[in-house]
């Protein structure tokens, strides 16, 4: 079971750091919104602390990537801002996901890192949301690469289930089809500004990234 935790936490803390790492270096916005950006920084904190209770490695970029936050004045991340420390926070952790692979079958592996771009891309965009950025095309290539991963995860859930005992599969079924459901309906909720072709919003994102952590918690039984 806390392998299983560690499969979506960790993955998702690295997606949606990479993502605003590009965001906050390369990001074509104003200093104003960089520093909102930038303010969204406590969120993968407080993730990485979550995640230092089960895997002791993520201790490492919970400090470095704490050392950028709040070192670097908001607004300057890009002019004046410990870049290396920032780059240096992501590779931690990669590290930190890295290390979890023994642990998994590989099909698992192949999960945790599909989770890296569906968990992340969702975490991001709405932490981006938030952030009021200005980046549209951020609001259309999120949801695609969570909805290319959630095809690639189903494909993998069905493989880990092949090497399932039957009467093992037969207990987890409800678990296996609710999370399935779920994940359908938070890609719906996370599209839904495309189909209906209005503005995205916060409350949308809040409720696909809360469908998507309730679907990974009824995967753990997988695991």
């Amino acid at each position: 079971m806390i392998t299983g935790y560690l499969t979506f936490l960790i993955p998702a803390l690295l997606g949606a750091q990479l993502i605003l790492t590009l965001v906050l270096t390369k990001g074509e916005i104003c200093p104003g919104q960089r520093g909102r950006v930038h303010k969204t920084l406590p969120v993968i904190l407080a993730g990485w602390l979550v995640a230092v209770i089960s895997q002791p490695i993520a201790l490492l970029p919970l400090l470095v990537l704490g050392f950028f936050t709040f070192k670097v004045k908001t607004g300057k991340t890009r002019d004046a801002g410990p870049l290396k420390a920032l780059y240096a926070a992501d590779i931690l952790a990669a590290l930190s996901w890295l290390l979890l692979l023994p642990t998994m079958s590989l099909p698992q592996i192949g999960l945790s890192l599909m989770a890296v771009a569906l968990f992340g891309s969702s975490l991001a965009h709405l932490l981006l949301t938030l952030a009021r950025t200005r980046l549209q095309a951020f609001h259309r290539i999120l949801p695609f690469t969570g909805f290319v991963s959630a095809i690639m995860s189903v494909l993998l859930m069905l493989w880990l289930l092949t090497g399932i005992e039957e009467s093992a599969l037969q207990a987890m079924t409800v678990d296996v089809v609710g999370a399935l459901a779920l994940l359908v309906l938070a890609l719906l909720v996370w599209g839904g500004h495309i189909l209906l072709t209005k503005t995205v919003n916060r409350w949308q994102l809040l409720v696909a990234s809360s469908l998507l952590v309730a679907s990974g918690s009824m995967q753990l039984v997988m695991f």
